[in-house]
């Protein structure tokens, strides 16, 4: 699995029966990595930070074995917990 940001959509001129009408974006791998084009089911937004799956995974999950990237889901916030501040002291 790979975290990364939609940094656009992809329109195919020709695409394979089995990929008709699915939705497809480009992924912008985090933080600094190559982009990818995955199948988007959850139909998320540009600026969206996702999860992304590959090769079998992404196969399986979309039911096609032609896919070798899927959305999977979507991040409300990327990185590790904040621990909340400690209760302020009197002096």
């Amino acid at each position: 699995m790979v975290l990364g940001e939609v940094v656009g959509k992809v329109w195919a001129d020709r695409i394979l029966p089995s990929l008709q009408g699915r939705r497809l974006v480009r992924v912008r791998v985090r933080p600094d990595g190559p982009e990818l084009v995955a199948v988007d089911p959850l139909n998320v937004g540009v600026g969206t930070t996702v999860l992304v799956v590959t090769d079998e995974a992404a196969a399986s999950v979309t039911g096609e074995s032609t896919v070798d990237a899927a959305v999977v889901a979507l991040v409300a916030e990327s990185g590790t917990a904040e621990t909340p501040d400690p209760a302020p002291t009197t002096s």
